[in-house]
């Protein structure tokens, strides 16, 4: 059975200042284990195991592989008539294959595998099996190639006292030793090699297409990640063209609205419903912006009338083109019409673009509705007159 006090008695104060002189400087975290582990045996000198047991688990929490304080640990436990957390500590000691010599001992201390004087009897096999190895060691050094002659009788004298040597060891080493001494399969071949190698091939292969489907995942979300980007900021920047258009209509100015609409933005891609938003507001001012281009149209013919600038009259034909490209678009007709293709065929022919027979033509166009839409009014006679000064070559007057 296990004596608690007596394994105490094993454990020692470790001096941080004697570590570092024998190894060097061991990190903070280390040292601070240490200090909870040193704190941990002072409780336990006054029967605080609990408190004990608390340092313990902060100093193996600060540094995982303190397998001594593990071991503590365990003692603390069995100090509480705990041995279920006493055995889990050891096991865990085993388990993490460190310092599992004394862990051993103390679980099978606790199965009565074996007793302290069990313990002390191995401690004498661990004598004898070293005075074995530095035996066999003596041997192999005295067995070196001579030159003497005859120098082969040393290698079967020293070959027969090596079995004569193994034998003693296998007589002296008990059958529940850990060490095993198997002759029969010294020199037989693992077998168990290949499948582990396969095995972690297999492993290896598996994790590399994991690895391998992972990083597509990840490509692929990053495209799709730049992609919803990409549109969101596209969004962003057509919904404040649409306010800015909005604010335009707002303000009552429809012509500006339209001519951004019907020229700057007509060839662009823009997300689909902010498209529908700006063909809803382009229609909605189309019909009020016809008169806004007129009105525009004749203050630019009218500042043009000493000058007879031809690029002035391009600006103004430009007005009225935009006015004439609306209303044959809608269903309904403005009261303006017949003055909006009238003045508009004025400015069309006298700002001969794109040439001087093509503008004529355009005009004609122009005059004609006036006359099909009004054949009876003041207007449709003023046209009458231009469609005749055309025809006979004469140039219209401002």
């Amino acid at each position: 059975m296990l004596n608690i006090k007596e394994e105490l008695l094993k454990y020692e104060l470790i001096d941080v200042a004697s570590v570092e002189e024998k190894i060097g400087i061991i990190p903070d975290d280390m040292k601070n284990a240490i200090d909870l582990y040193n704190k941990a045996l002072e409780d336990l000198k006054s029967d605080n195991e609990d408190i004990a047991i608390i340092a313990l688990k902060k100093a193996i929490a600060i540094y995982p592989a303190f397998y001594e304080a593990m071991n503590l640990m365990g003692i603390c436990y069995l100090s509480l008539d705990d041995e279920y957390n006493a055995r889990r500590m050891f096991n865990k000691v085993i388990k993490m294959e460190d310092n599992s010599l004394r862990a051993s001992n103390y679980l099978d201390k606790l199965d009565g595998k074996i007793t302290d004087g069990d313990s002390n009897n191995n401690n004498r096999q661990k004598k004898y099996k070293k005075a074995a190895i530095e035996t066999v060691s003596w041997l192999k050094s005295g067995l070196s190639p001579e030159r003497n002659n005859p120098y082969y009788i040393k290698y079967i004298l020293g070959f027969l006292l090596g079995i004569l040597v193994l034998s003693l060891v296998w007589i002296l080493v008990p059958e529940s030793s850990p060490i095993n001494i198997d002759l029969g399969n010294i020199f037989k071949k693992t077998e168990s090699v290949s499948p582990q190698v396969e095995k972690l091939e297999k492993e290896k292969n598996e994790l590399t297409t994991r690895l391998k489907d992972a990083n597509e995942a990840l490509k692929k979300a990053t495209d799709n990640e730049k992609k919803l980007q990409s549109q969101l900021e596209q969004y962003a920047y057509w919904s404040e063209i649409l306010r800015d258009l909005q604010r335009l209509a707002d303000e009552g100015k429809y012509k500006d609205v339209v001519i951004q609409i019907e020229r700057d933005l007509s060839d662009l891609d823009k997300p689909e419903d902010i498209a529908a938003e700006i063909n809803a507001l382009n229609n909605e001012c189309k019909p009020k912006a016809v008169s806004q281009f007129y009105e525009a149209g004749r203050e630019i013919y009218r500042s043009n009338a000493n000058a007879k600038s031809v690029e002035i009259y391009q600006e103004a034909a430009n007005e009225y083109r935009m006015a004439i490209a609306i209303i044959e678009e809608l269903d309904l007709k403005p009261n303006i019409l017949t003055n909006v293709y009238y003045y508009g065929g004025k400015a069309i022919a006298l700002s001969q673009y794109p040439s001087k027979e093509e503008a004529e033509k355009e005009a004609l166009h122009c005059f004609r509705v006036v006359t099909e839409v009004a054949p009876r009014s003041e207007m449709a006679s003023y046209a009458w007159g231009r469609i005749n000064d055309i025809e006979a070559g004469r140039t219209i007057k401002h």
